[in-house]
């Protein structure tokens, strides 16, 4: 039985990926690990309910902020990022590790580059049109490169791992477990696992309009409940759940920000959507070509303009009548597995193409 270490987190889109390929790598026989940050982070907390073993390294994040502190926390990039490195790679030598799987992001980095520095086969996955920095360095230290975006130039695409636990749920037993009565309709509102402030205020705003109309299930993200309304007969607040797969199955309208892996699970369950990119500026604008791509595949899309608040309540008006959303790709998870088994199974050794920035 081989060993492999899924790396990544800081945010539920580069860790629900990770643990989706579980089912599929143990098929294969393939033992799994998990790596990321240190402390209690998201990441330590989903490994230790998915039963993995954790190892947590020294990370940083770059900051895009052109803030005096901002730019502060970012001179110390490269100092971090050695510990992290060569605390990785101790973890991957005891461990026996045989490849890595990074998922990007910073909390990913140090593995791949210790990846790189073993010669231990290093793969990396991005979800997004475009590769983000942590990708881009793996690929540049040699990774075998692969891609959730159809049409993306970074890597071979073979789509987003969905993870299975979310299929075949029951919606009765579901929505029952919820109190929701049978035959209500129900609109899903999920910003993320840090949840979404825009979102969140637009359900405040127009609350007494949506639970006219619907039961409101609310995630608000964790810490934010308190700003939520209170809970009543047709409005649910969440912090979070751990079981998103009851959440979707009790669903009719997931309203959502247009993040690569709820984009993947939407599309992949069938769910009828209205999806609210996150705007350039307040990230790197990964979200808007994510949410095109899902309108093309039956999503509505409201834009977070000035415009966003009008618009929004007519839009899940059209969704509640609108078609599901058309799957993206197909057995994504079993594609991956595949090319991490041949990869083991070859030895591919990952070898340094291009030095990358401060010769880490």
């Amino acid at each position: 039985m081989g060993k492999i270490l899924l790396a990544g987190g800081g945010t539920g889109g580069h860790i629900y990926p990770n643990l989706a390929l579980l089912p599929a790598l143990e098929r294969l026989g393939i033992e799994a690990v998990y790596g990321g940050g240190e402390g209690e982070c998201a990441e330590a907390r989903a490994a230790a309910l998915a039963g993995l073993g954790y190892f947590g390294v020294p990370v940083v994040k770059f900051r895009r902020s052109p803030t005096p502190k901002a730019m502060l926390e970012n001179l110390a990039i490269p100092s971090v990022l050695r510990r992290g490195t060569r605390a990785a790679m101790e973890v991957l030598i005891r461990e026996n590790v045989e490849l890595v799987f990074s998922k990007g992001g910073f909390a990913a980095l140090p593995y791949a580059l210790a990846a790189a520095k073993l010669g231990i086969p290093l793969i990396c996955h991005e979800s997004d049109s475009t590769a983000g920095l942590s990708n881009k360095i793996a690929a540049l230290k040699g990774g075998i490169a692969l891609t959730a975006y159809p049409g993306s130039k970074f890597g071979k695409f073979v789509g987003m791992p969905v993870r299975e636990e979310l299929f075949c749920r029951d919606r009765e037993r579901a929505a029952r477990a919820l109190g929701i009565p049978q035959g209500e309709k129900v609109l899903l509102v999920a910003g993320g696992s840090s949840g979404a402030k825009a979102l969140n205020d637009a359900v405040c705003r127009l609350l007494p309009h949506l639970a006219d109309k619907w039961t409101v299930i609310h995630l608000t993200g964790r810490g934010k409940a308190q700003d939520a309304p209170p809970k009543s007969e047709r409005y649910i607040p969440l912090e979070y759940s751990d079981d998103m797969g009851a959440l979707y199955a009790a669903s009719d309208v997931v309203l959502s920000r247009a993040g690569a892996t709820a984009v993947a699970e939407l599309a992949a369950l069938g769910k009828r959507a209205v999806l609210v990119p996150l705007p350039k500026g307040a990230s790197r604008g990964d979200q808007i070509p994510n949410a095109e791509l899902a309108r093309r595949h039956g999503a509505l899309v409201v834009m977070q303009d000035k415009y966003f608040l009008h618009r929004l309540y007519p839009t899940l008006l059209r969704a509640f009548s609108s078609p599901p959303m058309n799957r993206i790709s197909s057995d994504a998870n079993g594609k991956i597995a595949s090319v991490i088994d041949v990869t083991m199974r070859r030895g591919v050794k990952c070898k340094d193409k291009k030095p990358s920035p401060n010769g880490l």
